[in-house]
């Protein structure tokens, strides 16, 4: 038995007594050695769980930093996929207009693509590197189409004449038509064989104003005769444009012809109707382009989407790359009453 007594700081206060046993005296001892190995480790181990804390607070910092820097390159890779997006549309635009101008054929692909240097991309995460090679090659590329550009701003400088000749308007109003036959082989509707369709068929309403796609002289307005030539008569009310020297345009199956052969005519200007006439099976345009590739040769047809500036056509750039000529044996060349002139 052991006895443990109180005193108070105050001698007027009784003094207080306490009786424990052996086995209550050792569990408190042993509470009290349990409790001092408690504080001792706490001592040790309280500058590491400060620095664990700190550490768990700049983790969280960095998550949040890291997640801000994931959606920032999110959206520079967005916006690298639009800047690409769009410099694919500004060069095969840039290909159209070289093409319809008939520029001096250069280098046009070289700095177009890959990179002129070595990017270095030491230490950058995998996404962040590519993103960094697909910004300094967009870059490249940009530099080398304003170039380009500027080429084809001085060569259009030099022939101003020629810009206002060229067919590079739609001959329909946009969201007046739709594409029913293209250029290029097909069955014909009407005798069920392959058959070389020289230009596009646009369907409209009967009645819509047909334009001139660029700047030229009527050399041919009416209904072509039956006993001169029957391929030619199967148009009906057909007009031919020499825009030029190098480019005729034909606008056939015609309602209304509102100008007559030698008549001078500026782009957009309204020269005939869409109709039916001819061998057709319903109101549509057939619009074709022509381009005498050289002084004295037949104008070739062309695939006419391909001059066309103010709309888009679906495989723009398979278009351009095909060129699209018709074979020489497969069109019929223009009337002997028909000239460029």
């Amino acid at each position: 038995m052991y006895e443990v007594q109180f005193h108070p700081a105050n001698i007027r206060k009784q003094v207080r007594y306490y009786f424990l046993s052996a086995k209550a005296a050792r569990r408190i001892m042993a509470l009290g050695v349990v409790l001092g190995v408690i504080m001792l480790v706490g001592v040790v181990l309280a500058p590491r769980g400060i620095e664990a804390f700190f550490l768990n607070s700049k983790l969280h910092v960095l998550e949040h930093q890291n997640q801000l820097a994931r959606a920032v390159l999110k959206q520079r890779v967005a916006s690298l996929n639009r800047l690409e997006a769009g410099l694919r549309v500004a060069r095969i635009r840039e290909r159209q207009m070289s093409l319809i101008l008939g520029a001096p054929e250069t280098q046009r692909e070289e700095g177009l693509g890959g990179f002129p240097e070595p990017v270095r991309t030491a230490g950058l995460p995998p996404r962040a590197a590519l993103a960094y090679r697909r910004a300094v090659d967009l870059d490249t590329r940009s530099k080398a189409l304003l170039a380009l550009a500027d080429e084809l701003a001085r060569f259009a400088e030099k022939n101003s004449r020629l810009t206002q000749l060229v067919p590079s308007i739609c001959p329909l109003p946009i969201g007046s038509f739709v594409l029913t036959s293209p250029f290029g082989e097909r069955i014909s509707p009407f005798t069920n064989r392959p058959d070389f369709h020289a230009g596009i068929d646009l369907a409209a309403r009967e009645g819509t104003k047909v334009m001139a796609p660029g700047a030229g002289r009527v050399v041919f307005a009416g209904r072509f005769p039956l006993r001169r030539n029957v391929r030619w008569w199967r148009y009906g009310n057909v007009i031919v444009l020499a825009n030029g020297d190098r480019y005729l345009t034909i606008f056939a199956h015609l309602k209304d012809i509102l100008v007559r052969r030698g008549h001078r005519v500026a782009r957009g200007e309204v020269i005939g109707t869409v109709g039916s006439t001819g061998w057709s099976t319903s109101p549509h345009l057939h619009y074709e382009v022509r381009v005498r590739l050289h002084a004295s040769g037949e104008p070739v047809p062309v695939d006419p989407r391909i001059f066309i500036l103010n709309y888009h056509w679906k495989g723009s750039e398979a278009l351009l790359a095909a060129r699209r000529y018709a074979p020489p044996p497969a069109f019929d060349p223009l009337p002997f009453r028909i000239g460029m002139r």
